[in-house]
């Protein structure tokens, strides 16, 4: 056997028990040589997989540690707004009724039966139109007589002053046809008053409502005949707590909304304050006038009425979402120009709808985070984003709700 073939031997009878294999005869040298060359390519291999799965855990670990760490780093982004001086207004809101400026119930001064009706139902009517006419034969002729004894007691009183010119009569005379001309005149305007009361005519300028008679219906002065009333301009009446008495002033500006107009003010502006307050409720009357030249509103409707009691026209107004609170105090954070959060302590005086005022500790200019303060620290630095609309911000609220559904 040759040198070659003696130092091959020692080293496949080492690795013959790894493989199973049983090497004995020279005759196998050359099979055992390659198949010791296929065992270390195998080996090498599989040690190359063991290898790499070894290391991957630790590689992600690493590339996963290095992403947390950045983002400890990354810089928050918050929304803010810039404080600019605003109209503030204090209101209370009181329920309330509208009635008309002026509303009346028509009856006929005296007894007759009706002739002519003269407007429509609804019909919008001016002061001084004659609504509803009466038979009127009897009056008309009465005030034929009255003219005729008018004339007559004035050539009388004519002829009486001639005379007693001449001296060709008694002073008495004069006298007695002085006076029976006077009376004359005053029986004249009798009858003509008698007339006028059989034409009912408009008191003011406003709107018929239904007729109650009819032509042919005998009406005394305790009959109704139709209702008018000042529509251009209604009354809004409610009453306040004694507690707001130094509020109820004339003048003060109102707004009411009624329920067949949601979401719609009507301006109006208190004209009474009545001088006394209601004994057993311990309020205080209230009118107001509200301008209906549109003719929206009707007398009788509902209202709510909206007093406003307090205006600041350079109110610092922020949102609530903007108001933290804590057991220090309560605070807002504000963004100073190099981009760094402070904390800054401040007084609030009016909530009202979503809003707070703030009365001490800010300045007209002030850049405050609005959205986003649990992300803020103090002298740490944000990133500042454009706030949302409204619409936009609920939309995109609702779709992320819906996703984590």
């Amino acid at each position: 056997m040759s040198t070659t073939k003696r130092g091959l031997r020692p080293a496949l009878a080492n690795a013959a028990p790894r493989i199973g294999i049983y090497l004995g005869t020279s005759g196998f040298d050359t099979m055992a040589g390659m198949l010791f060359l296929q065992l270390n390519r195998l080996v090498s291999r599989a040690g190359a997989v063991l290898m790499l799965a070894w290391l991957a855990p630790l590689a992600g670990c690493t590339l996963e540690d290095e992403e947390n760490h950045g983002s400890f780093e990354r810089v928050p982004t918050v929304e803010i707004q810039r404080l600019e001086p605003e109209l503030l207004r204090d209101t209370a809101l009181f329920g309330g009724q509208l009635g008309s400026e002026s509303s009346v119930m028509l009856k006929s001064e005296v007894e007759g039966i009706v002739a002519a009706i003269e407007f429509q139902e609804g019909q919008r009517v001016e002061e001084g139109a004659v609504l509803v006419r009466l038979r009127s034969d009897e009056q008309g002729a009465r005030l034929r007589e009255a003219e005729a004894n008018l004339s007559l007691a004035v050539a009388d009183a004519k002829r009486a002053e001639q005379l007693i010119t001449r001296n060709a009569t008694a002073q008495s005379k004069r006298d007695q046809a002085v006076a029976k001309l006077g009376v004359a005149q005053a029986r004249l305007e009798l009858a003509r008053v008698a007339l006028r009361r059989t034409r009912i005519r408009a008191p003011f300028d406003g709107v018929v409502g239904m007729r109650l008679v009819a032509p042919g219906d005998l009406v005394t002065d305790k009959d109704s005949l139709v209702q008018i009333d000042a529509v251009d301009r209604l009354q809004a009446y409610f009453a306040m707590s004694e507690f707001l008495l130094p509020f109820a002033k004339v003048g003060f500006p109102v707004e009411v909304m009624v329920s067949p107009y949601p979401g719609e003010r009507f301006p109006g502006k208190v004209f009474f304050v009545s001088p006394t307050l209601e004994t057993n409720s311990r309020r205080i009357m209230v009118k107001a006038w509200v301008p209906n030249g549109h003719g929206k509103l009707a007398a009788g409707l509902y209202a709510n009425i909206e007093v406003e009691i307090r205006r600041k026209d350079d109110a610092l107004i922020l949102p609530e979402s903007a108001v933290v609170a804590d057991r220090l105090g309560t605070f807002v954070w504000r963004i100073d120009d190099d981009e760094l959060a402070e904390r800054v302590a401040i007084e609030v005086g009016l909530r009202k709808e979503g809003k707070v005022e703030v009365t001490r500790g800010l300045h007209a200019g002030d850049r405050i985070v609005t959205a986003g303060t649990h992300k803020v620290s103090v002298g740490k630095k944000v990133a500042t984003a454009a706030p949302l609309p409204s619409g936009q911000a609920s939309a995109q609220t609702e779709g992320e709700a819906g996703e984590g559904t």
